[in-house]
């Protein structure tokens, strides 16, 4: 998104591959959770031959680094190195290649809510300094 002072990119994040909302559910073991990351990686990997892919993996330190639960992360992530033309980034890196790589990268352009009718502050949007104020 093109504000005034810059511009302002946001990396996706996601639900469905946090550890946090992962292993609370009756059955989700270890093995559940690097099955699912690995079913992710690979279909996303198939479609990146094709056309960009991102697969997002969040992980806090008193879930994931449980012994028992790196063993899996560990497997997940030497099967996905093995894997040639992937990068593994944090998001300020992905930001960053955003802003480098602006030919294959969507921009928005989100008007004031009074010309988009989109709901949102106009105060808010103005102290950003959004375009179009």
């Amino acid at each position: 998104m093109t504000l005034k002072g810059g511009d302002f990119v946001t990396v996706p994040y996601t639900f469905h591959l946090n550890d946090i909302v992962s292993f609370p559910f009756v059955g989700w073991t270890p093995a559940a959770y690097e099955q699912a990351l690995r079913d992710e990686f690979d279909q996303l990997y198939e479609e990146g031959a094709q056309r960009r892919r991102m697969m997002v993996i969040s992980l806090h330190d008193r879930i994931s680094g449980h012994a028992n639960r790196v063993r899996s992360l560990d497997r997940f992530l030497t099967y996905a190195r093995s894997k040639a033309g992937v990068w593994f980034a944090r998001k300020d890196e992905i930001a960053r290649w955003a802003l480098t790589n602006r030919a294959g990268t969507p921009v928005v352009r989100r008007d004031p809510p009074t010309v988009s009718g989109l709901p949102g502050s106009s105060a808010l949007l103005q102290q950003l300094g959004a375009v179009g104020q």
